[in-house]
């Protein structure tokens, strides 16, 4: 696995290679139209003689067939790669982050409503629906294990969230680690990272950050990416990013 800070993690190269594909043949398509064009507007252009208007040409059913042809294989090309670069998502087991960290995945389940977010630590073996109940939450102060609004994650561990919606389609990303995912009610969408230290590099969308000796606080670095309401723009959550000996000791080693 790996970390949209250290390197590009796999969805990010797989899509940027899509990004690329369709760039080609766009800007491809683009040079050949435009260049169409000038050479139409230079060739038939009014040079003030008075000549009879040119006879109209009908085109043939081949030029016809030509055009569809090479349409449809642009498209179904462009289809091809873009469904077949599915396969290259694999969402992170524990084996996987035993390989990659030696430390299990760390499990955290967010749920969107309108307008913010809440995010549980299930105990090892519980589902999300179950961590909600369970009373296991952090508050953030060390004293309880529930908050909304604050994602907490350890570094140097693999993190994978669990992302539901309770009422409307929301998104849910963080622009620094360049990730993002779609919340969506009644179904669960993972998104995962792996943060390598506390104070990495942030975009323009952090308001503030604070840092100590084993924690860094990020401030709106959470936002929701999919139009959901009147609350859609205020709809964002902090980031707190904890040393491994201060995620022990605040879980007790719990979550995973």
């Amino acid at each position: 696995m790996y970390s949209g800070i250290l390197a590009v993690p796999p969805t990010t190269g797989t899509f940027d290679s899509l990004l690329n594909w369709y760039l080609f043949f766009g800007i491809g398509a683009a040079v050949v139209v435009i260049t169409l064009l000038v050479v139409f507007m230079v060739r038939y252009r009014y040079r003030g003689q008075r000549t009879p208007m040119p006879k109209h040409k009908t085109e043939g059913w081949k030029i016809v067939l030509v055009t569809v042809v090479i349409s449809i294989s642009i498209l179904t090309t462009a289809e091809y790669q873009t469904f077949s670069s599915f396969s290259n998502i694999t969402i992170p087991t524990g084996a996987t982050c035993m390989a990659d960290t030696g430390h299990p995945c760390i499990q955290v389940c967010a749920e969107a409503y309108q307008w913010g977010w809440n995010y549980t630590y299930p105990r090892p073996g519980q589902t999300c629906a179950q961590s909600y109940y369970s009373g296991f939450y952090w508050e953030g102060n060390g004293t309880s294990f529930r908050k909304g609004g604050n994602l907490t994650v350890p570094t140097g561990w693999d993190v994978v969230l669990n992302i539901s919606s309770k009422d409307v389609f929301h998104s849910m990303g963080i622009t620094m680690l360049s990730e993002k995912e779609d919340a969506v009610p009644g179904k669960v969408n993972q998104m995962w990272f792996m943060i390598p230290q506390l104070k990495v590099a942030t975009t323009n969308d952090v308001a503030a950050v604070v840092c100590t000796a084993d924690s860094c606080f990020y401030q709106w670095a959470i936002r929701c990416f999919e139009l959901c309401g009147v609350g859609h723009a205020t709809m964002v959550a902090n980031l707190t990013v904890v040393s491994q000996a201060k995620w022990l000791a605040w879980t007790g080693g719990a979550t995973g």
